[in-house]
């Protein structure tokens, strides 16, 4: 039960990542910077699985996880490994050719099945993997954003907030695209309940939002805990990455960004002349 929606841009890459869960699950922990040999990886945490569902590297690597309700899992509950595990070990390679040949050599029957999408261009769309229990397909380039899934009509929950969310994105300037995915991640109005991005139903609903920003130089990731329609006020847990270098931790304020501009560097010049998001 997660939904993800990307935008690329002149700057580069905006992604969006509601996290969907039981609320009886312990919440996750924010993001932090890990070292895996010499890439540093940047994830949230999932302290029951010890996986993610969405990280980012220093080498520009970006992965993002969901469940995929479709298809029945065929494994039982106290053999499956966690999908999170996946992406955990996934974020130390430094390429899809590298995550393909991951895939190829694991025993992915040990996971129930799942959507990976894997971005290594800020410029270029993602490859994505669709494990349904058997049969491990292979898409590339996919340029229809968003992608969602729920444990809730499976295949007709998802397609109404694609719909939603694209017809939304027709009537939006494109240099206004990714407010728009930002402020449509935190809708839970005027859809039903168990449609909205944004989603609560009895016993789940969205527990986080995540922003990366992926440009040339620096991969940022913002976190919102809590229900995205009620974190909006709240600052989130930002975290940068420059390519190649070490991490700079930091929270910010409802302009996300502005403060590590710089002199001279084209990707952040449309937010010194006042673009949002």
């Amino acid at each position: 039960m997660c939904t993800v929606s990307w935008h690329f841009s002149d700057r580069g890459l905006d992604l969006f990542f509601n996290r969907d869960e039981s609320l009886t699950r312990p919440e996750a922990e924010p993001p932090v910077v890990e070292q895996q040999g010499d890439v540093n990886t940047l994830m949230p945490r999932d302290p029951v699985g010890g996986g993610s569902w969405l990280a980012a590297n220093n080498r520009g690597l970006i992965l993002a996880l969901l469940n995929n309700y479709r298809y029945p899992t065929k494994i039982s509950s106290n053999q499956a490994l966690s999908r999170g595990l996946l992406v955990r070990r996934l974020s130390a390679l430094e390429s899809i050719a590298g995550a393909r040949k991951f895939l190829a050599d694991e025993i992915l029957a040990l996971y129930p099945p799942f959507f990976l999408l894997v971005f290594e261009d800020c410029q270029r769309g993602p490859v994505q993997w669709e494990w349904d229990g058997e049969t491990l397909k292979e898409t590339w380039d996919m340029v229809e954003s968003p992608i969602s899934t729920s444990s809730l009509m499976p295949r007709l929950v998802p397609a109404l907030r694609q719909y939603l969310m694209r017809r939304a994105l027709r009537r939006t300037d494109r240099n206004r695209t990714a407010s728009t995915l930002l402020a449509l991640h935190r809708a839970s109005r005027p859809w039903p309940a168990t449609v909205t991005v944004a989603m609560k139903r009895k016993g789940s609903a969205t527990v986080s939002l995540t922003h990366v920003r992926v440009t040339p130089d620096d991969i940022a990731m913002r976190y919102w805990p809590g229900h995205p329609s009620e974190s909006a006020s709240r600052e989130p847990q930002e975290t940068i990455l420059t390519r190649g270098c070490s991490p700079s931790n930091r929270s910010v304020g409802t302009e996300p960004f502005v403060t590590n501009a710089r002199q001279g560097c084209p990707c952040f010049k449309d937010l010194r002349e006042g673009s949002t998001p």
